[in-house]
């Protein structure tokens, strides 16, 4: 399960481990930096990713590719 908010300038995506494992995963997304977070019980504070827009769609794009080296090139629109 997963939920998606838009709040303002920031859109929040959690993602719940159905079996209860492991903690939840928080993406926060902005025009220009990508944030992935999980709380870590043992330090008692998130564990931080960060990323640049265009290293998030990277992200997002190799779920749908087979092994090898990609570029992502941008269209003006």
């Amino acid at each position: 399960m997963f939920t998606v908010e838009i709040d303002g300038e920031e859109t929040s995506i959690t993602i719940l481990d159905s079996t209860g494992d492991l903690e939840d995963i928080n993406v926060l997304l902005y025009d220009d930096y990508c944030f992935i977070r999980q709380w870590n019980e043992e330090r008692k504070t998130f564990d931080l990713v960060a990323f640049k827009a265009e290293m998030y769609l990277s992200l997002m794009e190799a779920w749908n590719l087979p092994q090898g080296a990609y570029t992502i090139e941008k269209k003006d629109n």
